[in-house]
């Protein structure tokens, strides 16, 4: 549930990073004519803006990290890593710099210099919510589940909306077999985001293993409407409705289910089964 490209492009959009006034007119201009492009998705228009930014002034560290940002959106991770160390080594304080280059080394799979520039980043800047909720990410892949579990629920206290925060905690919950509180968390994403199928159908999983039906077929209907050709939603709501006895709609689901994914035996299976109970 990592959306660090986004909240990458937020920092340039929003203009998080340092102020560029100051600067000489024209790099000014550059910048701001970066940011104008790539919020119409320009990533090469404003890459150019970048570099000629630099070009005209090479200790400019606000292009060094908004050009950073924008490599790391092509996918040059290598090239990212050199623009924020440049904009680091320019201002050392540069709060986003450091978290940018966190998120590009969390992607780079080096996630204990990731860990070190995200608390960099925190210590910089307390309340940087993004920075909590993507060191909870690189702590939950490098096993330390409660020190992940710690760093969501401040991603959260610091901005209660945070979705990405709330599904992200979710991971180390069902790691601890916490299933109320991945419950708990998923109910959050769905009210935040309610148009998110997967969030209701991975919530539609965890009822299901509390043995609250109702609530799982209820979350399963929700994740079908928005996405028609779930096959898993088809598939395991088929299985509940079983569950529940209703087996000519647990039987319909499980159709659907194979329709959508012909060469699945299972499903196959399950439907080939109750379709022969029911004609007994």
């Amino acid at each position: 549930m990592k959306l660090w490209l986004v909240v990458l492009a937020f920092f340039v959009v929003t203009g998080a990073w340092a102020d560029p006034q100051g600067q000489p007119g024209d790099v000014k201009a550059h910048l701001d004519r970066g940011t104008a492009l790539l919020e119409k998705g320009d990533l090469d228009g404003a890459i150019a803006e970048y570099r000629a930014a630099i070009r005209l002034k090479p200790d400019c560290a606000e292009a060094h990290n908004n050009l950073g940002s924008m490599l790391g959106l092509k996918g040059d991770l290598d090239s990212a890593i050199t623009e924020f160390r440049l904009a680091i080594r320019l201002k050392p304080d540069y709060a986003n710099a450091h978290y940018g280059l966190g998120n590009a080394l969390y992607r780079k799979g080096d996630l204990d210099i990731a860990t070190a520039e995200y608390r960099e980043a925190i210590r910089l800047k307390p309340d940087f919510a993004e920075a909590h909720n993507d060191l909870g990410l690189a702590l939950y892949a490098k096993g330390d589940l409660d020190g992940a579990i710690a760093e969501y629920r401040e991603a959260i206290r610091l901005k209660p909306d945070f979705a990405d925060a709330h599904a992200g905690l979710t991971l180390p919950l069902y790691d601890k077999r916490d299933l109320d509180g991945e419950i708990a968390e998923f109910r959050e994403v769905t009210r935040l985001k309610p148009d998110d199928a997967d969030a209701h159908f991975i919530l539609g999983l965890a009822l299901s293993v509390k043995s609250d039906l109702d609530g799982a077929i209820a979350e399963y209907r929700e994740a079908i409407r928005l996405k028609p050709d779930n096959t898993a939603a088809h598939y395991d709501l088929g299985a509940v409705l079983e569950a529940k006895g209703e087996r000519q709609a647990a039987l319909e689901e499980y159709r659907k289910a194979c329709e959508l994914d012909p060469k699945n035996d299972v499903m196959r299976g399950d439907y080939e089964r109750l379709a022969k109970e029911l004609k007994k």
